[in-house]
């Protein structure tokens, strides 16, 4: 299952919660787990509020996608986070929530800027997604995904959501 949700925002949006998750000092490498090669994550909900403003950002952001596409999940977050990914790190084919059948991911860049020609398509098993700004994709994280190679030394910021499917 891969839905992508088009134009779900504005650029300003994007730019507005790009801006303020570079300001943060949340930062961290803690993930991915059981990897030595880590990429820079900030929790912003983890079943609860991390870091208020882009949480409220966040959320504000997630209306906006279910207010496209409601039959698709419950807009109750179990968690969000934004991950910054660039050239100099191959991202890590992974699974998540094998045994969470209930829950799906959101995955959207933030970085306005983000063009074709950067790299980082979204792999969910044999699909290859454009990673578009303003479009989000709408997976089943228990099928194998990652970023494919970024092609440039701009940082791709990315934010994802887990949350219900829809019933």
């Amino acid at each position: 299952m891969v839905e992508v949700i088009l134009d779900a925002c504005s650029m300003y949006y994007l730019d507005s919660l790009k801006h303020h998750a570079m300001q943060s000092s949340a930062w961290h490498m803690r993930y991915p787990n059981n990897n030595p090669d880590k990429h820079l994550k900030m929790d912003i909900i983890e079943n609860e509020v991390k870091e208020p403003l882009l949480a409220g950002l966040a959320m504000g952001l997630l209306i906006q996608l279910y207010s496209k596409r409601q039959d698709l999940f419950v807009p109750d977050v179990s968690y969000c986070g934004i991950g910054l990914k660039d050239k100099h790190r191959r991202d890590n084919p992974h699974i998540d929530h094998v045994n969470e059948p209930d829950f799906i991911k959101i995955f959207g860049v933030i970085s306005s800027d983000w063009g074709s020609m950067d790299g980082g398509l979204f792999m969910h098993g044999d699909e290859a997604i454009p990673c578009v700004p303003g479009h989000f994709i709408v997976f089943d994280p228990r099928i194998t995904h990652y970023a494919s190679e970024i092609m440039t030394d701009k940082k791709r910021l990315g934010i994802d959501f887990t949350v219900r499917k829809a019933t």
